[in-house]
């Protein structure tokens, strides 16, 4: 019981140090990248679930998340002219890549 106790405690600290080794906090412009991609997420989906709804999703829905989608769209390139970051730099153009994509692929003007 002892020795079952000391491998479960040793292994525990062994995560510890690893996780406190590895883990990096994101930085405040990632952040704020991060919660726009979140936004972009919940938008996309929202539009793909409107467009794919058939005849009981209304016009004005699909319009909406549209809207929605260009919103973001235009947050993320005032962010970008902001950024200083590297890193956030780097995951705020894959974030307009992924949105332009988006745009281009679902024809949304």
């Amino acid at each position: 019981m002892g020795k079952v106790f000391l491998v479960i405690l040793l292994i525990g600290v062994a995560v510890f140090f690893v996780y406190r080794q590895n883990y990096k906090p994101l930085s405040e412009e990632e952040q704020k990248v991060k919660a726009i991609e979140l936004n972009f997420i919940a938008a996309s989906a929202r539009f793909m679930g409107s467009a794919g709804g058939g005849a009981a999703v209304e016009l004005d829905e699909v319009e909406a998340a549209a809207v929605r989608v260009q919103k973001i769209r235009n947050e993320l390139a005032l962010l970008m002219g902001t950024l200083k970051d590297e890193k956030a730099v780097l995951k705020a153009e894959e974030l307009r890549a992924k949105i332009d994509e988006f745009i281009r692929k679902n024809d949304i003007k």
